[in-house]
């Protein structure tokens, strides 16, 4: 029921969102200080930004509202892209030698090679209970020589993910502020057993190394590895995190992931939120945030030229009269692959009222219909959280109480790409039901395959 959901070869219009938004411009030119003779010629990129409330006109005493925070960039094709610097972290433990992963492994490195520019940094590391530096950080050179090293990884013993991991890290630091687009990849089939397992402290290390512009992006190969860890450190890692059920997929995956990095607007983006008096936040879906000198801290991550984000923010008004600022917001990044423009921000005002009528009549349908989808999707991780806790039949009340919410949605019943933007979840949510009902043999399959739809739901991907 969810071949559409979880096959990885997913068309690729899924990732294809509409936002209405307030359009401002950012102009990219060659990037200064870098060590490379090339220059790239001016490219206008067009981001839109917005922040909207379904709510414009509410009751004098306050309530419940959602910020709906938009952030798109234009389709546009970079005449001459920043140098990468990537390391590959490839598990070489013994369940690599199942269903010829190891095999599917190296092709899709042998392809990433040979679409790597002479400028590109490629370093590769491998690891089982040991960790090793198959190649040091450095110019690409001799392809030929780089896939006959490649060619020598066979799999062995146990899983050093965290290892792995911290090793990639340091190979692109040796490169990272120096006029290229940095990005670890993890992949990884199997439990991490060695070395740093806790999750907590593995997402503390990737977001570390995120505040230095290194990202990192986390492939799940087969039905064994951690689906929880993975989602928490591409979340924390600021990159993408991918369920690869069949390793033959794994060169396209690895293609799809090259193209991704090589369209790098800037790193580490963030939006800067600020509330308007006695103004709180329930909730934010979509990201990972956090209070900061009296602001909210909303992560992007990398963010991508032909992409379009949604984050919504579950708000608690106040009671009061006339009206409001609710929010403010800002986009900002840590560095960017090239100089950008002044980027304006974004200001949300609620208007209050004693009519309920006009509150009803100036609800903002299309923030709702938005803001009732990523509601559902926290409730399809409470199913998901217990599944993990083996508690089957809660999962299962978890998701039939998501679909009757969507379908609750002021915004079902109305035409039009509004109408089917609640469709689209309602069938989705339907078929993560029918999924998990006929996994006769467990939820393994189910679950990463629910969990990474709802995951890319939630990133709009």
């Amino acid at each position: 029921m969810l071949s559409s959901v979880h096959n990885i070869h997913e068309r690729k219009d899924d990732m294809i969102r509409t936002c209405t938004v307030l359009v401002l411009s950012l102009m990219i030119v060659g990037s200064s200080g870098r060590a490379h003779s090339f220059s790239r010629p001016p490219t206008e990129v067009i981001v839109t930004m917005d922040g909207r409330l379904n709510y414009p006109y509410i009751s004098s005493n306050g309530g419940p509202a959602y910020l709906q925070i938009s952030l798109a960039t234009s389709d546009v094709r970079l005449t001459d892209r920043s140098p990468l610097n990537v390391a590959v972290v490839l598990d070489r433990s013994g369940s690599m030698g199942d269903q010829g992963k190891i095999e599917y492994a190296k092709a899709a490195l042998y392809k990433l090679i040979d679409q790597l520019a002479s400028d590109d940094i490629l370093s590769i590391v491998i690891y089982d209970d040991i960790v090793d530096v198959l190649r040091r950080a450095q110019r690409v050179g001799n392809k030929a020589e780089l896939k006959r090293i490649v060619d020598e990884v066979y799999p062995r013993n146990a899983t050093n993910l965290g290892g792995g991991m911290v090793e990639g890290f340091r190979q692109v630091k040796r490169f990272a502020g120096k006029g290229y687009t940095n990005r670890v990849i993890l992949l990884s089939d199997g439990l991490a057993n060695r070395g740093t397992t806790d999750p907590s402290e593995l997402n503390r290390i990737a977001r570390r190394y995120r505040t230095e512009s290194i990202s990192l992006t986390a492939m799940g190969v087969g039905l064994d590895y951690n689906e929880n860890l993975m989602v928490g450190l591409s979340e924390s890692g600021g990159g993408n995190y991918y369920f690869i059920e069949s390793p033959s997929s794994l060169a396209s995956i690895m293609n799809r992931e090259l193209h991704t990095i090589s369209s790098v607007v800037a790193q580490n983006a963030f939006i800067e939120l600020k509330l308007g008096r006695g103004v709180r936040i329930r909730d934010i879906v979509g990201c990972e945030y956090k209070m900061e000198n009296g602001r909210y801290i909303i992560q992007v991550g990398d963010l991508y030229a032909n992409e379009c984000r949604e984050f919504t923010v579950n708000l608690d008004i106040p009671e009061g009269s006339g009206s409001l600022v609710a929010a403010r917001g800002k986009l900002k990044y840590d560095r960017s692959i090239v100089r950008v423009g002044r980027v304006e921000g974004f200001s949300a005002t609620v208007q209050y009222t004693r009519d309920a009528a006009v509150i009803e009549k100036n609800r903002d349908l299309e923030a709702q219909a938005q803001a009732d989808v990523a509601a559902s999707t926290r409730k399809v991780e409470n199913a998901m959280r217990a599944l993990d806790e083996g508690r089957r039949e809660d999962a299962e009340a978890e998701l039939k109480e998501a679909r009757a919410f969507i379908l609750s949605s002021p915004a079902a019943s109305v035409g039009g790409e509004v109408g089917a933007v609640i469709k689209q979840q309602e069938e989705k949510l339907r078929g993560y039901a029918d999924s998990l009902a006929d996994d006769k043999d467990g939820a393994q399959r189910a679950k990463k395959a629910i969990q990474y739809d709802n995951y890319r739901t939630q990133k709009k991907r």
